[in-house]
């Protein structure tokens, strides 16, 4: 509504700068310095930009599989960084094996890792411990000098800690949030980081760089939590029903506290994940094929996006259709 009221001004003039309403607003509702804040169009833009920055070509980094794959993307084709894969498998239910994970950090120059998990939807209750771990100096010099922790589906979880407040005791850590998913902004182009490397990275942010609608919207949902609070509940309703739904159909699923579920096809099942996209597509059923998003992930798994409760049944209703003649 608020972009809606103040469209004709809002594509007449220029944006805040460097989003300073924005970065106010940001740190009154997360509690945090507005000057550990960093502000611009989507996450995608924040890891392009700082990323680079933050790391070069000798740079050995440690990433989860599966996750995100744009990190990797820009790890590999971007920086040309030594990259390590900490495999995540399905017997497991994709969670991180802690003991393993923080002796391999220890000895990266630099950890991503994505909490909760995408395409997993696997929440690490205890990443604020893992963290401190990584970083201590108790028994030997840990080689770590930054950990990238990306948060996006954190807002999913009602009993989630955030690790902002975390990021202000150590230098080390990002805590990247986009605002696109938790709060339905994706056309919008918003997403923040919080660092206390804030001041040296800022000027590697151009400015203008969130338009001025986006900050209006941007604000309004900061503004709006309760709103929000009633569309995750709602979330996770639907997204329990699409469970049972597609564990019926013989799908294994995996389980998730996103706006997503990580599956696997149904054993009767003898086409690819490629092949069955394809083929729900003809119905105008769009589910992302996950084979290419992990070292664990092979040609079987798909990821569904949890919608409302009509949208659900159009899929379910596909899903019968296509696996009818699978």
């Amino acid at each position: 509504k608020v972009i809606s009221d103040n469209l004709v001004s809002a594509c007449h003039e220029s944006p805040p700068t460097h989003s300073e309403p924005l970065i106010k607003k940001i740190a009154e509702v997360r509690q945090i310095s507005d000057q550990s804040i960093l502000v611009s169009s989507g996450s995608s833009s924040l890891m392009f930009s700082l990323l680079p920055k933050l790391l070069g070509s000798h740079s050995r980094v440690l990433v989860l599989s599966p996750m995100y794959g744009e990190y990797l993307h820009i790890l590999t084709h971007l920086i040309s960084c030594h990259v390590t894969h900490f495999p995540l498998y399905s017997e497991d239910k994709f969670v991180i094996n802690t003991e393993d994970f923080v002796r391999l950090a220890r000895q990266h120059d630099a950890v991503i890792m994505v909490n909760p998990n995408s395409p997993t939807g696997i929440y690490h209750h205890d990443l604020a411990n893992v963290v401190d771990r990584i970083l201590s100096c108790d028994k030997s010099q840990s080689e770590c000098k930054m950990i990238w922790v990306d948060e996006t589906y954190i807002d999913y979880v009602p009993e989630a800690k955030s690790l902002e407040n975390l990021s202000q005791i150590h230098d080390e850590l990002i805590v990247c949030k986009s605002m696109s998913k938790c709060y339905a902004l994706s056309g919008l182009r918003v997403a923040y980081a919080v660092t206390n490397k804030a001041r040296d990275l800022r000027r590697f942010i151009p400015p203008w760089a969130v338009s001025l609608p986006a900050q209006l919207g941007a604000i309004a949902a900061l503004d709006n939590p309760s709103y929000y609070r009633e569309q995750y509940s709602q979330v996770h309703k639907n997204r329990a029903k699409l469970n049972r739904e597609l564990i019926d159909l013989g799908f294994t699923t995996y389980p998730s506290v996103a706006n997503f579920i990580l599956t696997e096809l149904p054993k009767s099942v003898h086409y690819s994940s490629h092949q069955f996209i394809m083929l729900c597509r003809e119905f105008d059923i769009f589910i992302r094929d996950a084979e290419n998003m992990g070292i664990t992930l092979d040609s079987r798994y798909v990821r569904f996006a949890v919608k409302s409760r009509a949208e659900n049944q159009r899929v379910t209703d596909c899903l019968r259709k296509v696996l009818s003649v699978g």
